[in-house]
């Protein structure tokens, strides 16, 4: 059995559930999966060698986009965000008004 190992990005940004601005953080699964946590401009740490899915190994030029999973601190409520990184840093982060949260 494996358990679900993500990472976690640190940002601040605008609610699409209650409209707030917050200070959160979105659980990703790109890169290695260590539970580590990044800020925006941080430069992800793939895996490496023998490591085996589900961790991500470095992809051509470093750039990849992923998606995010957010639990609002101020309304309790879920979203979704897509995550970009350019070799090897994230550079942005942007809610994903496509995909419903599971919370109502």
């Amino acid at each position: 059995m494996t358990l679900g190992l993500f990472n976690l990005l640190l940002f601040n940004g605008e609610c699409p559930r209650c409209g707030a601005v917050v200070n959160t953080e979105a659980e990703f699964k790109m890169g290695m999966l260590n539970l580590d946590t990044y800020n925006l401009g941080d430069a992800l740490t793939w895996a490496t060698g023998k490591s085996k899915p589900p961790h991500q190994k470095r992809p051509f030029n470093g750039s990849a986009f992923g998606d995010g999973y957010v639990c609002c601190p101020n309304c309790e409520k879920d979203f979704w965000v897509s995550i970009k990184v350019e070799h090897d840093k994230i550079v942005d982060v942007k809610v994903d008004n496509t995909k419903n949260g599971y919370i109502k």
